[in-house]
């Protein structure tokens, strides 16, 4: 009989705060991928998987079917998940008739990476030892050689009693439903029998504890670059994004199936999820090679910026202008009491309205290079194999309305603000805001060999008589409209920055 385990999702996952409110709590990230996905990896391919599921259903159940659609999972509803009387015990009572041999138990919010033994002799439950000062938030218990002595729920309890993770895996699966159904309450512990087998768990770490996780995060990372709408993973050689707002998703579905050749294989689309196969290669940032990027160009212009003649002025004003306000208006609204400096890496600058009240807008919405584009064009969504084929991910859905064409200048803007940040590097935390009275200091993380790349990107501009000031000038307006999406430093960064490319740009005006 093939392995059965039960992951319960129901939960509306309340102690993870705003980290849940738009997103099922076993579908948090960590390390690149959801922490349901860890547990899933853990488990051979033939195993069943029953998923009980309430709070964001759908989300469960459109992730494991994009990601895992090999996988034998089967889901059972829970209902009345938000009641008072539900838990543990009360989820698995509604999963009974599903569960028909012995079965691992293991929580959705439980991150461990060391392989369990796919079946015991006995019922077997895992534990670790926590600071004494938290066990109070655990079901703790007293072990003697390998035995279940004594369990407390939630107390302090002694420095001898170590914190019961959730993983469980019962090998008479009767004995434990009759456990269980004689039970009044939600909590499944009490189906617990002294004298059990209990055994480590030493890599686990407790992802319903808010603090515990973003501890883990930030261990994990040297710089939170994500954003607080959407999320991307990486599991199951599958890249997999999924956005809060409706039909994100489908637009940059219908986006990629108008020139399907320049993107990763298997794009699919499911509600809000995205996902597709893993390009295997190297972003350019990491591959930065000088005699690549002749044939990354020629590939653009061939494969990438196909010329149309779609008229795109309306949503180039509402792109540029529209969009830029509302983004700058979010910044300042956000730092109200940020100063303005008079200098920035010793380069004099002015007010924020200077800029907004100089930018020649008539002139962005009007030279266009209409075509498709891809809309986000820095070499971190650039993706180059050892057989020198390009791909391109993480496109944008739309520009303005229209989600098929775009301004090729903003692609241009986005490769040489990509050169002039490599955000690479950003993500590694190789960046610094200093504020020293009202001069501003930025060590900026240019890509590595800077000076060629922005002459081999203004040589290609000048020689396709493209209109290059546009170009400079939509670099401080991305940087600007990037800075509100961001946690600071990284937003200040951005908005300092900005001011400083304003006055390199408008020389060239």
């Amino acid at each position: 009989m093939s392995n059965i385990v039960v992951i319960p999702t129901a939960g509306l996952g309340s102690r993870m705060g705003e980290l849940t409110q738009f997103l099922n709590k076993a579908l948090l990230p960590y390390k690149g991928k959801p922490v349901l996905a860890h547990i899933i990896d853990q488990f051979p391919n033939d195993t069943n998987f029953i998923i009980p599921v309430g709070y964001k259903s759908d989300q469960i159940i459109d992730f494991c079917a994009l990601v895992y659609p090999e996988k034998n999972i089967e889901f059972v509803h829970i209902p009345n998940y938000t009641e008072s009387f539900t838990g543990p015990g009360y989820t698995i009572k509604q999963c009974l008739d599903n569960i028909n041999g012995s079965f691992y138990y293991i929580p959705c919010d439980t991150y461990f990476n060391e392989g369990l033994p796919l079946e015991h002799d006995e019922d077997t439950y895992y534990v670790k030892k926590v600071d004494t000062n938290m066990n109070y938030h655990y079901t703790t218990f007293n072990v003697d050689n390998g035995r279940l002595v004594d369990y407390k729920f939630k107390e302090y309890t002694p420095d001898n009693y170590y914190a019961f993770t959730g993983v469980m895996y019962i090998k008479d699966h009767i004995a434990f439903k009759n456990r269980l159904l004689s039970l009044s309450g939600p909590e499944i512990i009490y189906t617990i029998e002294l004298n059990s087998n209990v055994n480590h768990l030493y890599s686990w770490i407790d992802f319903g504890n808010l603090e515990e996780y973003k501890a883990a995060c930030n261990k994990s990372q040297k710089y939170d670059f994500t954003k607080t709408d959407e999320i991307t993973y990486l599991c199951n050689n599958k890249v997999v994004k999924y956005w809060k707002a409706d039909n994100i998703a489908h637009k940059k579905f219908v986006k990629h199936k108008t020139n399907i050749e320049v993107y990763p294989s298997n794009t699919k689309q499911l509600n809000n999820w995205l996902c597709y196969d893993y390009f295997e290669g190297d972003t350019l940032y990491n591959h930065n090679n000088y005699a690549s990027f002749p044939l990354l160009m020629q590939w653009l212009d061939n494969k990438v910026w196909i010329k149309s003649q779609v008229d795109l002025r309306a949503d180039a004003h509402d792109f540029y202008k529209v969009k830029t306000l509302d983004r700058v208006y979010k910044f300042v609204n956000k730092h109200k009491n940020l100063p303005t400096p008079t200098h920035v890496n010793d380069v004099p600058v002015k007010d924020y309205r200077y800029y907004l009240g100089n930018i020649n807008w008539e002139m962005l919405y009007s030279d266009l290079l209409a075509g498709y584009t891809h809309g986000d064009l820095q070499f971190d969504n650039l993706i180059i194999s050892t057989d020198k084929t390009f791909r391109v991910i993480d496109w944008r859905h739309e520009f303005g309305t229209n989600v098929e064409y775009g301004d090729i200048y903003y692609d241009l803007a986005k490769l040489y603000g990509g050169f002039i940040i490599d955000y690479s590097k950003i993500k590694q935390n190789s960046f610094e805001v200093r504020e020293q009275d009202s001069k501003i200091y930025l060590d900026i993380p240019n890509i590595n060999d800077y000076n060629f790349y922005t002459s081999q990107l203004i040589n290609y501009i000048r020689y396709k008589r493209y209109n290059e000031y546009k170009v400079r000038l939509l670099v401080p307006i991305i940087f600007w409209n990037m800075a509100p999406l961001h946690h600071e430093p990284f937003d200040k960064f951005l908005w300092y920055l900005g001011m400083m490319m304003f006055e390199e740009a408008f020389k060239h005006g």
